[in-house]
Order: C-alpha cells, then structure tokens, then sequence
C-alpha cells in the first residue's frame, strides 16, 4: 500500500477543501456565505471528487491556501 506523506500545511489546506465541499454539497447557500464563495466556486467544488481535491492539495504543496485575513477580529457572521 502506498501512502503518501503529507505536511501540516497540506492537511490544513486538505481538511479546508472538504470541509468547504461537504458544507456546498449539504447547503450551498449557508456555505456561500460561511466561506465567501460565489456560486461559480460553489459549483466547481461541490463537483470535485475526493481524488481531484488531494490533487490540488498535493499540487499546491505547502503553499497555504487560506492564508489569515487580516479582518479577522471583529468580523461579522453571515447569521
């Protein structure tokens, strides 16, 4: 078996595209809002399969792909 070894940054970037997919394939406009996405990016990762989105996490390497925003504190929710 083959297992592929992945650093922190890829498994932050892993779990954040799945947890981003899982929220667009369970209710695509409360995850619109939580993640601030368009329905175009919506659409295009609630179609991804598990495979393409290890792909992109493999391809990126361990370049972040949610880097800390600066408005962080003192944000307001999308409720």
């Amino acid at each position: 078996m083959n297992h592929a070894q992945l650093s922190d940054v890829q498994i932050a970037n892993l779990t954040l595209l799945l947890t981003i997919r899982d929220g667009v394939l369970h209710d695509k406009t409360a995850a619109c809002c939580k993640f601030a996405l368009d329905a175009t990016q919506a659409d295009r990762l609630g179609a991804m399969s598990i495979q393409q989105v290890m792909a992109i996490v493999a391809n990126v390497g361990d370049a972040t792909l949610f880097p800390p925003r600066r408005d962080q504190i003192g944000r307001a929710s999308c409720r």
